[in-house]
Parts: structure tokens; sequence; C-alpha cells
């Protein structure tokens, strides 16, 4: 029987991923041309057309504000779930049929024109990804594997197991464990389809930033260390040998700066570090999630 999905947050101490993949924010690609939207900020622009999520169904239209047009919506008892990938031009969405072992993964013209089918992927979740007429979706059961959908052939393939997308740049992509988040990290690279671990611990932050990858490993309940690598793995470097933040809220890091969370209790608050002053300043929640 077919693993019931929910959507939602995972609460503020749990890295938020996937199910609109909540933290995760949009990816860059090749040429720029095609990037990930998960429909946690409203209204997305690709290309010539906004893109937006409401009550189950995917809206375009070419003007930020107005009514738009549905051009997605899931047939009867069905649900469309996660990211979707689009270039304006074409969106790719998922498809969940409760009781069914696949799902089904479909193009749309944002037009609302020309839907047709692309393939099955067992128990998809999400697609987090595209890079050179490949899907990349993630599933939700066995600890969120990735699967590569060619568009063209309609075959899928697992690449990975209990690791999901987490950041693109051009054909690299960095995967981090499932759930958790919490544990060994890769850098990917599309074009030779091999994989680099670089971390063992990695905890949160996995980003791209400058040409290179930035992450953030567990010191200890309350603090954080920064390195980086090149986009081959080597080259590791810290930066920040420890930052009092908490461990599983680090929402991004670039090559200066690091935003994190403070908790305590059931209270939190939002941080930016400045690597280059080595001094913290409090910003607002809405920053803190914005951030791209």
């Amino acid at each position: 029987m077919k693993k019931q999905k929910k959507l939602g947050f995972l609460g503020i101490l749990t890295i938020c991923v996937l199910a609109g993949l909540c933290f995760v924010r949009p990816m860059k690609t090749e040429a720029a041309a095609f990037k990930t939207v998960y429909f946690d900020k409203g209204r997305e622009k690709v290309g010539g057309y906004y893109l937006w999520s409401s009550n189950g169904k995917i809206y375009s239209s070419k003007s930020k504000t107005g009514a738009g047009k549905v051009i997605a919506k899931p047939s009867k008892g069905n649900q469309i779930w996660g990211g979707v990938v689009s270039n304006g031009s074409t969106v790719y969405y998922n498809e969940v049929r409760p009781g069914e072992k696949n799902d089904y993964i479909y193009s749309v013209k944002t037009s609302g024109k020309s839907r047709k089918l692309i393939g099955k992927v067992k128990d998809a979740y999400s697609i987090s990804g595209y890079y050179n007429g490949n899907l990349y979706i993630s599933t939700g059961v066995g600890g969120m594997d990735t699967y590569r959908l060619n568009i063209k052939t309609k075959k899928a393939k697992r690449i990975i197991k209990k690791a999901t997308l987490r950041d693109q740049y051009k054909q690299y992509m960095l995967f981090g464990d499932g759930y958790t988040f919490s544990g060994k990290a890769y850098i990917y690279n599309c074009k030779t389809g091999k994989f680099v671990k670089i971390s063992n611990k990695v905890i949160s932050g996995l980003s791209f930033s400058s040409g290179k990858v930035y992450y953030a490993e567990k010191v200890n309940a309350s603090s954080i260390t920064i390195k980086s690598c090149s986009l081959t793995g080597k080259n590791k470097k810290t930066h920040v040998k420890k930052l009092s933040a908490d461990p599983y809220n680090t929402r991004k890091i670039t090559s200066r700066y690091v935003y994190y969370m403070k908790t305590k209790g059931s209270k939190y608050k939002c941080y930016r570090y400045d690597m280059k002053t080595k001094k913290s300043k409090e910003i607002s929640e809405k920053s803190y999630w914005e951030i791209k």
C-alpha cells in the first residue's frame, strides 16, 4: 500500500525539505533556462510567465497580479505534489495517485495546452532539478532516494539512495541525507554521472556560492563549523571554526554570509553572520526564508 504523504513544515528544529520542499530555493540551471519552483513564496517568475499554486492547481499569468489561468489540475482523487521545473514555456510537474505504487510526471505548456505524460516514478515526492533533458526527482519512501528521468526516453533510474537534491549550479548538484539532512553530503556532476562525497557530517546550509561549495558541520547542540570546497570536492577550507547557531537551521551559506537561526524552546531568532567582519546581525524571519 502506498505510504500516505503529508504537506507542511516539519518544525523549526528540522531543516525543511521537500513537500514544496519548504525551505529549498529556486535553483540555477544551465543557461538559466530552467529552474525549480516550490511555490512556497507565492508567485514565481520564470521566463515571461508567473507561476503559482492554489487549491492543488497550478496557475500561470504574464502579469504579476490578476487571477491567472489554471494550466494543470489533478484528476479526481489525485494530487499535484511538490516542486515543478519550468523554463517559462513548459512546466513539468508530479501527480500523485493514492493507492498506486507509481506517481506520474507530466509536462504542460504555460498556456495550459499540450499536456503530456512524461513518465512514472515509484512514490515520487517532488521534482527537484533539471539538466540537459533529465528531471531529477526525489521519492518519499526509503529515506528519500533520487531518480533521474529522461524526458525523451521516459526511462527513470535511481542515481542515489537516501539522499536528495539540495542545490544546483550549472551541471553540478549537491545532495544531502534524505529526511534528517544530517550526515553524508555529495557533489554530483550531471555530465559525468559521478558522485564525490565531501563530508560524513554535514548538518545544514549545503550551498553553491561563487563557484564553490559551502556547508555547515555540527560542533555541538548549539554551534556549527562553516567549511567550503571546490566543485570537485577538493581544496577544503574552514571559514568559521565555531559559530553559535542551531545546527539544524542554517538556511544558506554564501562566500561571505551565513544565514542561520538560534532557538530556545519554541522561540527562535534569525541572523546573518558576516565572515569578513566576524559579526552577526539579527534579520527578520521573512528575510531569512526569502533568501535565494
